[in-house]
Order: structure tokens, then C-alpha cells, then sequence
């Protein structure tokens, strides 16, 4: 009798332990659910801008491979097409699945999106906002109606996914006002050598006259680069583009315009072109100086400065925006108050004649200054910078404490 006492207890006790392990078990798995939905709450908040640190850039289609994974393109635009299908566009994002693009898919398609049936089936078939990032509208779409239309039905079934679209030149056909509502990402153009009537300032021109509308909406604005042959590959007959180091140096320069601009982020067009190709080496030289910059980029706290230019051709007229100065400057206030003043020269070699210019910017805060990427310091007394420009040519001045770090 005592041994079969001993015999329920032991099986008592072992069962009262069995169930104490799987109920820490269950609050683990619990835990670790919530941990990990958290965690997947929070990777969503990193995109776009400002809710998050990530700089946004993006590339189109698949001319080069896979490229774009290995350079973590935050933007990424398949299937490229003026026809879609709800299969195809599932298909297209189960493309990207596969290549690992996990956070910022952007999937494109034609007119049919404009229907809320066609969102209505994708998610029927079973894709939801996890599964993607966000849909890029058919390319310069001159109907403001069919774009909010295209929004309205996507938003019905996926209401955390964002539209964006190029609208090309918005000085011709509808307002630029008018897209607003059927976007939440406007890509900016910057075709100055596809548009030769256009000036080189003319890409921080159409910016600075149609970006505040879009931003003041609560909406993201981007900066295209130039995707043509024209811009992007050597020309010897052309005096800004007959170098190698010219074709780079001109994508670069449109980058910075664009930061100039007001841009939150800037969508390369050189990833049509090969690795190792000028236009190519132009984003992958200046990526890594973007993302220095970005914290100042993502706060979006600038203020234009005063130049006077003593030396080549002091401006030049873009339509939009009006008289530009040769030379222009802003200061950018991080989240911290940290300092950087970003200039750049505003002409080619064609516009400046291949003259250099020699300037002073005004309204500076006194101190010392790192001029990023190039090894040398400037030091202010007196509320100005003095330096020299050559045509495509930025310079970057950071604000060191008084113990010469920033």
C-alpha cells in the first residue's frame, strides 16, 4: 500500500511538472510572438521618410541583374509594363520575394489597377500589406482622376501600401496640385540633356517651385536622375559629357541639386546602365556621401543662403524657378542642431563656359568647419565662406564643436 502511495505521488508530482514546463513553454512562444510582432511593427515604421533613418534610394527594373541587392536599394520597381493582370502582379511580387525583397517593393503595372475589382482579386488571392511595399502607377500619368481612382481601389485592400508615380514635366497639362490626392511618393524629374531647352539648374528649379506643395500635403518627394543614353554615357562632340569623370560628375550633381532642392530621397536611373559604367560610378562614388548626409537630409530643416559670385557667370534663368544664382547654399539643422552647409555650382560646362567660380556664402554660423570628402577645414569669423566652384562641382561644410569633432 505505502509503495503504491509512493507510486501516485511520484506520477502526481511529474504530471503537476509536465504542465507547469508546457505552460512556460506557451508563455514563451507567446513572448516570443509578441517580441517578434513587435519587431515587425517597428521594421515597418522605417519607411519612408521621416518616419525612420533608412535613406531612400531606389532603382528601375532589371537591366542590371541583381546588383541592386547587393548596393540595398531601399526602392525597387519590377515589371515594368503598361498591361497587368491581377496574376501577374502577384506574380511580380512573388518575384521579389525570391530575389529577397523583403521591405520596399514597388510592383508596376498598367490601367486596369484603376478598377477596385483588379484589388479586389489580388487580394483574393491571398496577398496582403505584408506582402509588399507599395505600387508604382503607370509612368507620367496625365489624368489626375485615374490616379486617384488607382489609389482609392488599392487603399480599399491594402491600406498600408504607397502609390508613387513620375509625372514627368508638371509645367504642361493639369496642375501639379491635382495628383496630390492620388499619391503618396512624387518622383521628380531631372531630364536636362534628354530636354536640352532645359538648364542644368532646371532639375533644383523644379523642385524648389512644385516640392513644397507636395511635402506641405504630407506627401514624399523623390529626385529621378537621368535615365538616357544622353546624360549617361561619354559624348565626345559634348562639353559636359566628353570625360568619363564628367558623366559621373553630372549625376552626381544632379543628386546634390536634388538635396538642394528639398528631396527626401533620389531615384538612380544608372542601375540601367552596367556596373563600372560612368553613369553607374557617379551614384555608387556618391551613395556612401548620401548616407552621411542623411540626417540632415531626412530633418528637412534648411534655409537658403545668400551667395554673391565674383567671379564667371553669376546666374542663370530656369523656367520654373526663376533666377538661380550660379552658386547656391543652403544650412541644414539636424535632429541634434548640428550644422552643414551644402553648396554646389548650379551650371555645366556648356552654361559656365568652363569657368570656374569663385563666391562667397553669407549668414553662416562662426566656427570651424569640415569640408566632408575633401581633407581640409575652413574657418569662419566673420559669417562667410569664401571657395571656388567648377562646373558640377558641391562642397559640404560640417560645423566641428570647439574640440574639432562635429
Amino acid at each position: 500500500m505505502k509503495n503504491r502511495d509512493n507510486l501516485c505521488l511520484t506520477v502526481f508530482t511529474s504530471a503537476i511538472l509536465i504542465c507547469v514546463l508546457i505552460i512556460g513553454l506557451s508563455a514563451a512562444q507567446t513572448s516570443g510572438e509578441q517580441n517578434a510582432s513587435s519587431n515587425d511593427s517597428s521594421s515597418e515604421d522605417e519607411f519612408p521618410y521621416p518616419r525612420g533613418t533608412a535613406p531612400p534610394y531606389g532603382m528601375m527594373g532589371w537591366e542590371t541583374g541583381t546588383q541592386f541587392l547587393e548596393d540595398n536599394a531601399t526602392l525597387v520597381h519590377l515589371g515594368w509594363s503598361t498591361y497587368i493582370t491581377p496574376q501577374q502582379f502577384v506574380d511580380n511580387v512573388n518575384r521579389g520575394k525570391q530575389l529577397g525583397i523583403s521591405k520596399y517593393l514597388v510592383v508596376t503595372g498598367g490601367p486596369q489597377m484603376e478598377s477596385e475589382s483588379f484589388w479586389e482579386e489580388v487580394r483574393g488571392m491571398g496577398v496582403t500589406d505584408d506582402d509588399f511595399y507599395g505600387v508604382y502607377f503607370p509612368d507620367e500619368e496625365g489624368s489626375p482622376s485615374t490616379l486617384i481612382s488607382m489609389y482609392t481601389g488599392m487603399k480599399k485592400y491594402f491600406p498600408d501600401a504607397v502609390a508613387g508615380d513620375y509625372l514627368g514635366d508638371m509645367q504642361t497639362g493639369p496642375d501639379d496640385e491635382e495628383f496630390i490626392p492620388g499619391l503618396d511618393v512624387c518622383y521628380f524629374t531631372s531630364y536636362t540633356k534628354f530636354h536640352p531647352e532645359r538648364p542644368h539648374a532646371w532639375v533644383y528649379g523644379n523642385l524648389i517651385s512644385n516640392a513644397p506643395n507636395w511635402k506641405n500635403a504630407g506627401k514624399t518627394v523623390y529626385l529621378t536622375t537621368e535615365a538616357f543614353g544622353q546624360a549617361l554615357e561619354v559624348n565626345a562632340r559634348d562639353p559636359d559629357l566628353n570625360t568619363t569623370k564628367k558623366v559621373a560628375d553630372r549625376h552626381e550633381s544632379q543628386v546634390v541639386m536634388g538635396i538642394l532642392g528639398g528631396a527626401q530621397g533620389v531615384f538612380s536611373y544608372a542601375y540601367k546602365y552596367a556596373e563600372g559604367t560612368p553613369g553607374y560610378t557617379g551614384w555608387e562614388g556618391f551613395k556612401p556621401k548620401y548616407e552621411e548626409v542623411w540626417p540632415w537630409i531626412m530633418n528637412d530643416n534648411r534655409t537658403l543662403l545668400a551667395t554673391d559670385v565674383t567671379s564667371g557667370r553669376t546666374n542663370i534663368t530656369s523656367d520654373p524657378g526663376g533666377t538661380i544664382s550660379s552658386v547656391t547654399a543652403y544650412m541644414f539643422t539636424d535632429v541634434d542642431g548640428k550644422i552643414l552647409v551644402a553648396s554646389s555650382s548650379m551650371l555645366d560646362f556648356t552654361e559656365s563656359n568652363g569657368t570656374a567660380n569663385d563666391a562667397t556664402i553669407t549668414g553662416v554660423p562662426e566656427g570651424r568647419y569640415e569640408v566632408l570628402w575633401e581633407n581640409r577645414t575652413v574657418n569662419v569669423t566673420d559669417g562667410a565662406i569664401r571657395d571656388t566652384w567648377e562646373p558640377y562641382e558641391y562642397h559640404f561644410y560640417r560645423l566641428q564643436n570647439d574640440t574639432g569633432t562635429e
